[in-house]
């Protein structure tokens, strides 16, 4: 027989559980942000581009198309795998495994950039605003294709 101070540890812990992140939202709400909201500078976009090519490139090749191990970080392959999640689930994913053999070994506000530099050749506009570096904010910024 279950305790009352058992059930209610197991009350609790079901509580913690429902408050993690949710699975991806689909349809995206009328006004929420998206990718196509212009939320990077075209500066953000470039130091991105650095990280990329000194991290990334050798796996992801310069043109972002990905080679056998390393998939695509552009067009349909990049749209099919994020599409309805947000950059703070990308840029989480990109941290936990990349680059090869050192994850997490970038700096948040270089996860970030890497970010707005994938964004940028994914034909995402630019904005006046930089992607923030507080994770945070980045749950609220969907991936989306453009239109939806």
């Amino acid at each position: 027989m279950v305790s009352c101070r058992m059930l209610t540890l197991c009350v609790l812990w079901l509580a913690a559980c429902s408050t993690a992140r949710p699975e991806p939202v689909s349809p995206t709400i009328p006004g929420e942000t998206t990718i196509w909201d212009g939320i990077y500078t075209d500066d953000q976009a470039r130091r991105g581009q650095r990280v990329y090519q000194q991290e990334c490139a050798e796996c992801h090749l310069d043109d972002l198309s990905g080679n056998g191990d390393a998939p695509a970080l552009i067009g349909s392959p990049f749209f099919f795998r994020w599409s309805n999640l947000s950059i703070g689930d990308t840029i989480a994913a990109t941290r936990s495994t990349m680059p090869k053999g050192a994850p997490a070994s970038l700096s948040q506000a270089s996860y970030v950039d890497l970010a707005a530099y994938v964004l940028a050749k994914n034909m995402a506009p630019s904005g006046d605003t930089e992607l923030p570096v507080d994770q945070d904010a980045l749950w609220d910024i969907i991936v989306t294709e453009e239109g939806q």
